[in-house]
């Protein structure tokens, strides 16, 4: 920190009125047949609609923020050793298509653990900004998590591949999510893996 500069110590009232939010997005969520919106959030949470769009501009830009929280604790849980053993897989390919299925199967199960918020704002008009947040953080995800390095074509933008492939899964997801597709869960897996290039499924080191 520079001479001088005053460092500002985080906003507890702000932390608390998130948090409310969060227990009111898990309050609404347990029951299935529920939607979620904004004046439900509110109430339940007990604030005001002024003080919901102080930190979050739309019910959309929550659920990006909410999902990419999943993608960060996706990250943790494929940094597990037991999840990256080539002891467990026998050899590298399987390793390598393990994490990426892994990787899906638990991004499908949360959107289907989190239907209600995810499918009330699958309902709405998408802000691109929400929209952008939610592929970056994805693409992010892959990136850290699912490819190898060493295993990427020179000729090959690992930015741009990883972006389309984050779109085009979340894209297909959706589309499932909104019964456009009459495919199961671990059909969807299956099919999402199948569509990754074979570069990208090769083994980590």
């Amino acid at each position: 920190m520079r001479t001088g500069e005053v460092r500002t110590a985080p906003d507890p009232r702000a932390e608390r009125t998130r948090q409310l939010i969060f227990t009111a997005i898990r309050t609404l969520i347990a029951d299935q047949s529920a939607s979620v919106s904004v004046p439900d959030i509110v109430r339940i949470a007990g604030i005001s609609r002024s003080s919901f769009y102080a930190h979050f501009a739309s019910l959309d830009v929550l659920a990006a923020e909410y999902l990419r929280a999943q993608f960060t604790d996706l990250n943790s849980e494929l940094s597990v050793p037991e999840l990256s053993s080539p002891e467990q897989h026998g050899h590298n390919v399987v390793r390598g298509e393990n994490t990426a299925r892994v990787g899906y199967t638990r991004l499908v199960a949360h959107m289907v653990e989190n239907f209600p918020l995810y499918a009330s704002v699958l309902a709405l008009p998408l802000t691109r900004s929400a929209y952008d947040q939610i592929v970056d953080a994805y693409a992010t995800q892959m990136l850290e998590s699912v490819l190898a390095p060493h295993s990427v074509p020179h000729d090959v933008n690992v930015e741009l591949v990883t972006t389309y492939v984050a779109g085009g899964a979340l894209t297909l997801i959706s589309a499932w999510m909104r019964g456009q597709l009459d495919v199961s869960d671990d059909d969807l897996v299956d099919q999402l893996v199948g569509l990754l290039p074979v570069w990208v499924l090769e083994a980590q080191t």
